[in-house]
């Protein structure tokens, strides 16, 4: 579904992305991990079309879509959520998520009516439609972070981007947030490549991880073998247990 070759990007003297490939296939959840800095939320704007790619290339099912802009890529069927929720913090909840169905994959002849359904379904599927008249700033941060996948959701993605689905949750809500994303995935058919700093969640949900440090990929594979690899557990982990 996904095909990355050999891309690059720098930020001036800084090389924050060094000739990374990797695949993603239909279907999967693939986890995206690395250290701090390591590039990862750099290669997801790349995906995206928020950076321009210095060199090499992506395609989408087929399509190059190397530096297409970001509303020709969501139209397409790519969709993603943010580190820091990003709310329109003086929209409603149903508000926000309307505009990300009106901005979605458009059907012909949608009225603003058409949208607000669309966006209450949305809202239902992650559990907000009683904050649906909720201002989005005065939602909780697990609430925030359901209104992103909602809003994402609302897109009509094949592949969803999720950067730092589980970050500041507890692990109740960690728990609720992973069972979500699974029944999205199994619901809308999504695919999914994600970044995650909790190792607990992403290893339990993903079926490969691609790991990344200093902008390059430093090994790919099933979580176990990867999280097995020496290299890994010095660059990301420092030399600690994986299950700490």
């Amino acid at each position: 579904m996904l095909k990355i070759d050999n891309i690059t990007k720098s930020f001036g003297g800084l090389r924050a992305v060094n000739d990374v490939s990797f695949s993603v296939n239909q279907g999967e959840i693939v986890g995206l991990i690395g250290p701090n800095g390591a590039g990862k939320t750099t290669l997801l704007n790349l995906l995206c079309g928020i950076y321009k790619v210095d060199s090499g290339s992506v395609r989408f099912e087929g399509n190059d879509i190397t530096n297409l802009a970001p509303n020709r890529i969501c139209h397409m069927g790519i969709s993603r959520t943010y580190q820091i929720p990003q709310p329109f913090d003086a929209l409603t909840a149903l508000s926000g998520v309307t505009v990300a169905v009106i901005n979605g994959k458009k059907r012909e002849n949608m009225t603003l009516s058409d949208a607000g359904l669309d966006a209450s379904y949305f809202l239902e599927f992650v559990g907000l439609f009683a904050k649906r008249d909720t201002l989005s700033r005065d939602l909780t941060l697990y609430e925030l972070r359901m209104l992103e996948l909602a809003r994402a959701l609302a897109t009509s993605p094949r592949l969803l981007l999720l950067d730092e689905a589980m970050a500041g949750l507890n692990p109740g809500e960690a728990s609720k947030a992973l069972d979500m994303i699974w029944s999205a995935q199994e619901q809308f058919g999504v695919t999914i490549l994600w970044i995650e700093h909790v190792m607990k969640v992403i290893m339990k949900a993903a079926n490969r991880l691609v790991v990344l440090q200093y902008g390059e990929k430093i090994d790919e594979g099933p979580p176990e073998a990867v999280m097995a690899n020496e290299q890994v557990i010095q660059a990301y982990l420092g030399g600690s247990d994986v299950n700490d």
